[in-house]
């Protein structure tokens, strides 16, 4: 019976903290879209998806956000999508460890170029004060 009730309780919160970031997740969509739109870039919902996995025994909140660019503006939309993550975190105030971008660039083939940033580096670079190139030295690269 007492196993009846924790596992009723455990999918139930777990049913929440899913609807939670659900919600979360679209409003980060839309803050960041008014900055996509901006740049002409069209980012669609299920690009931009927060991930959550264990390391070292804690629970890491990943914002992953896959857009598409030119093959000579690959950098541009590198920064144009933190900006917009960064955005996105501090006007919906949503608690986000890390920010994973993957920018697919068209040419011969398609090539996929990666970055991955610590959440509190997305906001000082959104908020000014952190220089693109220290930000783009901290960035971790796959």
């Amino acid at each position: 019976m007492k196993f009846k009730k924790l596992l009723i309780v455990t999918l139930s919160l777990l049913v929440v903290f899913s609807f939670s970031l659900g919600q979360s997740s679209s409003a980060m969509y839309k803050e960041a879209q008014k900055i996509f739109k901006s740049y002409r870039y069209e980012v669609e919902y299920a690009d931009f998806q927060i991930k959550t996995y264990e390391e070292d025994g804690q629970k890491i909140l990943q914002l992953l956000v896959i857009l598409k660019s030119g093959r000579n503006r690959f950098d541009e939309a590198l920064l144009v999508a933190f900006a917009a993550t960064g955005a996105a975190i501090q006007k919906t105030e949503t608690r986000i460890d890390r920010v994973s971008v993957v920018v697919k660039v068209q040419y011969k083939e398609e090539v996929s170029i990666a970055a991955t940033a610590d959440a509190r580096d997305v906001l000082k670079l959104y908020d000014e004060k952190m220089e693109v190139s220290e930000f783009m030295g901290r960035l971790t690269w796959h």
